[in-house]
């Protein structure tokens, strides 16, 4: 898809752009904790949130600048996530997005306070968003930190740990990545249409394709974990199977959790036909996701 592949570089850089502004620089006081948050917000990542938040507005008929704010707070609240997973007391990773984690780099100390800052500026990059009739400032906020707090992102993180070791259902696994994976995509998504002042029926279609694309995301990088390799993937290969970490592969077997994840992108698609051809690289990146090699 040589299309998709230039909307994405091209949407991956204009958050790369933004993100550089909204951030304090690196050498603004005290040096070292900007330093570290710059080092993690600009290791590579590939921007699927922020993306999904700017295809959100366009689908919306919204503006891509007004949407910048949001796209760059999930981003960040994205970012600090991914630092806090990797300490040794969460999931003790080395390597991310294809770089040492943070506390490698930086002590775990630093880490934990990189974490911490980046949450806090997600919310200072965030209140540059301009209200629209719909949906007021306090609207946006709410929508972010309910994502962000203990009944959404935190609490999946909380259930991961507590499963590690354990004999999981599906209905357990699925209720985790509702949480831990699902709900800052849908949280993007529904913040684009919200920049874009969308309509009530928009916002729900958002939300539905943002939590079956976030599953499907899952269960796709579930059995990449096992079956790609540490280059390949950015991260440390085989993590999930090594700490006895339940995953769709090892409840649903890979063939099984391949159709799940067709299924679930299928639902996820069937959620645009609200946008009409305004949704048209919504539906391509849900394709490219889908489309991973396993």
């Amino acid at each position: 898809m040589p299309d998709l592949k230039d909307y994405l570089k091209n949407q991956q850089k204009l958050v790369d752009q933004a993100l550089n502004r909204f951030l304090p620089r690196a050498t603004a006081a005290p040096k070292t904790i900007h330093e570290a948050m710059r080092y993690s917000i600009f290791a590579g990542g590939k921007r699927l949130r922020p993306i999904l938040t700017l295809a959100a507005a366009e689908a919306c008929g919204g503006d891509l600048e007004a949407a910048l704010p949001s796209a760059c707070a999930v981003e960040i609240m994205h970012t600090y996530s991914l630092v806090h997973d990797d300490l040794p007391s969460m999931d003790n990773d080395d390597l991310r997005r294809g770089r040492p984690t943070s506390h490698k780099v930086y002590g775990e100390g630093m880490a934990v306070l990189t974490g911490d800052a980046l949450l806090t500026e997600a919310f200072t990059v965030l209140a540059e968003t301009s209200p629209t009739p719909r949906y007021s400032l306090k609207d946006i906020l709410l929508e972010f930190s309910l994502c962000g707090g203990s009944k959404k992102l935190i609490g999946g993180q909380v259930l991961d740990l507590e499963g590690e070791g354990k004999s999981l259902t599906k209905a357990q696994l699925i209720k985790i990545h509702e949480n831990k994976t699902a709900a800052l995509l849908t949280t993007s998504l529904r913040l684009g249409g919200m920049s874009a002042n969308a309509t009530p029926r928009k916002l729900e279609a958002l939300t539905n394709f943002g939590y079956h694309l976030g599953l499907a995301f899952q269960v796709i990088d579930d059995i990449l974990d096992v079956t790609q390799s540490t280059e390949k993937l950015g991260k440390t290969a085989g993590k999930d199977e090594s700490v006895n970490k339940a995953t769709y592969p090892s409840i649903l077997g890979f063939e099984q959790s391949k159709k799940e994840a067709a299924r679930l992108t299928k639902k996820a698609l069937a959620s645009l036909d609200v946008f009409g051809k305004k949704g048209t690289h919504l539906d391509g990146i849900a394709h490219y996701l889908l489309d991973r090699d396993y």
